[in-house]
């Protein structure tokens, strides 16, 4: 027997880090090919459900959305069974996934499980659907602080909740700052880019890690409320400053370790300005910030493997045995 945690994606790094963490087997399900994106669900629930019956995992850990996983899960309530979910803002508020949060947190509640979430709105959305949640934020992986070569990196997927155009504006008000933007731009994207913005394209982990630690500043930017990116938990790992959304939850978890912009290009230019001016101190700030949110952050994992049926303070072990 095999715990898992699986996400049907290519890869996800906070997938994989809280399966470390929590001593579960991270397992990315994803079939691209014919038949559009319902065909895809398809030949991933098949598979996820070869995954389970292979395993017979006594601890599963669910990454949501996509909403049409949860339906691996239906035959997974039987006692002894232990079910968490965890809910990213994509769930609750993208709208492709959005007419599915009520039917799904039903589910959710049915089967047992509980919710893994990055912020108290969320929990309190779980908690009126009587779902039981536990804000646990990426597992703190400390580095850096490393030589900065000043480049701004702005880490993108080109979704439709990142301020791209607004960006890219605010590069041409900073002319003398290097902005770096990862991700397969479109090409509508680039060709209106000023001389001072490079595009990466698709990098391997060791050429980000490498653009995000020689990093001057980050800029990690989302226009969707309640949303912990994950690009700015990678900043704030590798103690790199980082400008994000002025959103309560942001606030309340960087405090003044990181600075805080509007989508919009006068804020953003302005903002990335006064990262660079100010980083020494931003840094030392992060450093000991850092230290406070890993001890928080160990009493929410022990919540996550008591509903896991897990010792706290230890990971499960991986052939399932107690």
């Amino acid at each position: 027997m095999s715990d898992v945690f699986i996400s049907w994606t290519r890869e996800n790094g906070r997938t994989r880090d809280l399966a470390g963490a929590l001593g579960l087997e991270a397992v990315h399900v994803f079939s691209a090919g014919r038949f559009g994106l319902l065909g895809r669900y398809a030949r991933q629930l098949r598979q996820t459900l070869r995954v389970l019956r292979a395993r017979r995992p006594q601890r599963i850990a669910l990454m949501l959305p996509p909403a049409p996983a949860l339906l691996a899960l239906i035959r997974r309530s039987a006692p002894g069974v232990r079910v968490v979910v965890d809910l990213h803002t994509g769930f609750f508020l993208d709208p492709k996934w959005r007419w599915a949060t009520g039917p799904s947190l039903h589910l959710i509640r049915r089967i047992g499980a509980t919710a893994i979430v990055t912020n108290a709105t969320l929990r309190a959305r779980c908690a009126r659907a009587g779902v039981d949640a536990v804000i646990l934020h990426d597992p703190i992986l400390e580095r850096g602080p490393e030589p900065s070569s000043g480049h701004v990196l702005c880490p993108l997927s080109y979704a439709n909740d990142e301020p791209v155009e607004a960006i890219l504006e605010a590069a041409r008000i900073a002319p003398e700052v290097d902005w770096v933007l990862t991700g397969r731009a479109p090409a509508d994207v680039r060709a209106p880019a000023p001389g001072n913005v490079r595009f990466t394209g698709f990098v391997d982990d060791a050429e980000y890690a490498r653009l995000l630690d020689t990093a001057g500043a980050v800029a990690a930017l989302t226009t969707r409320p309640h949303t912990m990116q994950r690009a700015g938990y990678e900043a704030f790992h590798a103690a790199v400053p980082q400008l994000t959304s002025d959103f309560p939850e942001l606030r309340e978890f960087y405090g003044d370790s990181a600075r805080y912009a509007a989508p919009a290009a006068a804020p953003i230019a302005a903002g990335v300005r006064s990262l660079l001016a100010e980083r020494e101190a931003l840094v030392a700030r992060i450093v000991e910030l850092r230290a406070e949110r890993a001890a928080e952050q160990r009493a929410a994992l022990d919540r996550v493997r008591a509903a896991l049926g897990i010792e706290p303070g230890q990971p499960a072990h991986r052939n399932g045995d107690d």
